[in-house]
This record gives structure tokens, sequence and C-alpha cells, in this order.
């Protein structure tokens, strides 16, 4: 059994752990550096498109950011490979994308630190939705396990064990049956089995 981490900054030390690794594993876009020329590299090793999306508090313009990222939605779209997102003050603009494009492929929002009325609009959508160490207590709490993710993205104090236990304590339910969980979403999200 793994200790899943859907999205990091960090290569893991632990051999019970397997790491989706921002660049390693992926490749995208960062709205941040949306204004920047860039080269679509081979993408036959990669297991999803990204991160990439929108942020309304940093980075070039939003029509630059949506320009970019819709070229990665249409990218992940032509490899088949699910998106991972980053999105900050622009979901209702997420979601209208997401409704007017009609993506085939997973979308994954990673880091949601928002209230339970947002995390429902995204599991209506269809999102996988990814929890890192901050975020609101009751939307982790009624997120249903299926559409659940975990993360430790950029923090480097904190272990993705440490995570998996808090979020099992808080959920009331044992960290087996949360690995077991976590193990099925990642082969519905990437259509490949952990060995």
């Amino acid at each position: 059994m793994f200790y899943i981490d859907f999205h990091t900054h960090k290569v893991p030390v632990s051999k019970e752990v397997v790491a989706i690794v921002e660049g390693r594993e992926t490749w995208g876009i960062h709205p941040w550096k949306a204004a920047e020329e860039f080269v679509v590299p081979d993408l036959s090793g990669k297991l999803a498109i990204g991160e990439c999306g929108l942020d309304g508090l940093r980075g070039p313009s939003m029509e630059r950011q949506e320009e970019v990222f819709v070229q990665q939605i249409k990218l992940s779209e032509e490899v088949e490979k699910p998106l991972i997102i980053h999105c900050v003050k622009a979901l209702d603009r997420l979601l209208q994308l997401h409704k007017d494009l009609k993506p085939k492929q997973m979308w994954m929002l990673h880091g949601f630190r928002g209230k339970p009325q947002q995390l429902r609009s995204l599991l209506d959508a269809g999102f996988f939705v990814s929890f890192g160490f901050a975020f609101n207590e009751e939307s982790l709490r009624i997120c249903p396990i299926d559409r659940l993710l975990l993360e430790t993205d950029a923090d480097e104090e904190r272990s993705i064990e440490e995570l998996y236990n808090n979020v099992a304590n808080l959920r009331g339910i044992n960290s087996t049956n949360l690995l077991e969980a976590m193990t099925k979403n990642y082969l519905s999200l990437f259509k490949k089995s952990l060995i």
C-alpha cells in the first residue's frame, strides 16, 4: 500500500510514497508563466498536463492566461491525459470554460481551500478535488471519497503521511481505507495502475 501525493514539487525519499512531481510526471505552463514562450515536449512519459490554469491575483493578463490555458486544455484532449489545474480567484471562469469546452479528459483542481458551495460546483462539473494542508474542514469532510485527492504541493516541512493521518482522523476513517481509496482514485484519474 502506497501513500499517493497527487501534486508535489519535491521528490519523495520514502519508498512508501508515490508522488506526481510537477515537471517530472507532468508538464504544463503555470498561469504565472503564461507570458513566456514555450515548446511542448514529448509527453509520452507524462501522467498529466499541468499544472496550468488561471490566477486572478498574479501573472500576466487574464486574457493571456486563458489563451495559454485553453491551448493546454486542447493538448490534454489530444494526448488523452488529465489536466492538473491551478485556480485562484477565477473559479467561475474555470467552470464556464469546462462547460463550454466539454472536455472528455478528467480535470483535477489542486490545492483546494474553498467553501462547500464551491466544492459542490466542482463536483457537479465532474472534477477531482485535491486538498493539501490548508483546507476548509467542512469541504474536506463532505468531499466524496471517490473524488478526493491529497497533495503536499510545495510544502517542504510536512509529509504526505502526516496529511493522510490528519484527513483520516478528520473524516473518521482508518488509514488503510483512505490509502485504498486514493489508490482507486489514482487509477480513475490516470487510467494507470501503480505497479
